[in-house]
C-alpha cells in the first residue's frame, strides 16, 4: 500500500481522487476543514504528516476559475488589481506553498511523485484564442514555479519527480457555467478524470520530472 496525499481534497477531483486511491491506500487528506493553508497551517501539517512517515504519491488539487468574486475576464478592460491577485494567489502561490511544505515529505527510496493540477489554457503557446487572462496567467504561473521547484527536487531526492497535469475538463462546479459549449465526448466525469491523472502518475519516473502533461500522458507545450 501506497501513502498518499491528497490537497484540495473537497474539490470535484480531489474528492474522486481519494475516492479511487483509498481502495488500495492510505491516502492522507487536507482541505479548508483542517487547514487554512497559510504558512503557519501548512508547517503544522507537515509535523502531523511527517510522524506518518514518507510519501509515495501527492496531488495537489488546489485551484479556482470562477466564484462570488472571481469570473474569467474576456476583455483587457476587465482586468482589476484585487481579482488578478486572488487568481495568482490560489492557482500559482498556493500550491507553491505547498510544494515547498510538503516535497521534503516524499519517498527517498523508490520513485515518488507529486503531481499538481494545472490547465492547458495555462499553455503559452498553445494560446491562440485570448481571454481568461487571470486563470490563464496563474497556471502558466504554476507551470513556472513546478518546474523550478523540480530541478531543485532532482538534486535533494533523486528518486522524486513534480509535474502538472491538465485533468481534461471536468463535470463539476467549476466547468458548469460553461458546459454550453463543451462537446459531451470532450467532458469527463470526475471519476474518469481522476482514474487518468493516477494512471499518469503510477507511470511517473524521475527522468520525466518538469514536465507539463496531458491526462493522457502526452506532452503539452509550455
Amino acid at each position: 500500500m501506497k501513502k498518499i496525499l491528497v490537497i484540495g481534497s473537497n474539490g470535484t477531483i480531489g474528492r474522486a481522487l481519494v475516492a479511487a486511491l483509498e481502495q488500495q491506500n492510505t491516502v492522507l487528506q487536507i482541505n479548508r476543514d483542517n487547514c487554512d493553508y497559510s504558512e503557519q497551517a501548512l508547517s503544522q501539517m507537515v509535523k502531523v504528516m511527517a510522524e506518518q512517515g514518507s510519501l509515495q504519491q501527492i496531488y495537489c488539487c488546489i485551484g479556482v476559475l470562477h466564484n462570488n468574486f472571481l469570473s474569467p475576464e474576456k476583455r483587457m478592460a476587465q482586468l482589476e488589481e484585487s481579482r488578478l491577485a486572488e487568481y495568482f494567489y490560489i492557482n500559482s502561490i498556493l500550491p507553491a506553498l505547498c510544494l515547498k511544505a510538503f516535497s521534503p515529505l516524499l519517498d527517498r527510496t523508490q520513485n515518488s511523485q507529486f503531481l499538481l493540477l494545472s490547465a492547458m489554457v495555462g499553455s503559452i503557446k498553445d494560446n491562440q484564442l485570448g481571454g481568461w487572462y487571470g486563470y490563464r496567467s496563474s497556471k502558466a504561473a504554476l507551470n513556472m514555479l513546478t518546474k523550478t521547484a523540480s530541478i531543485e527536487l532532482r538534486r535533494t531526492n533523486k528518486n522524486a519527480s513534480a509535474v502538472v497535469i491538465h485533468p481534461g475538463t471536468t463535470k463539476g462546479n467549476l466547468s458548469k457555467p460553461f458546459a454550453a459549449g463543451i462537446a459531451e465526448h470532450k467532458y469527463y466525469s470526475a471519476q474518469e478524470s481522476a482514474h487518468r491523472i493516477i494512471a499518469v502518475a503510477n507511470k511517473l519516473t524521475p527522468s520525466e520530472s518538469g514536465q507539463f502533461f496531458n491526462w493522457d500522458g502526452s506532452n503539452l507545450p509550455w
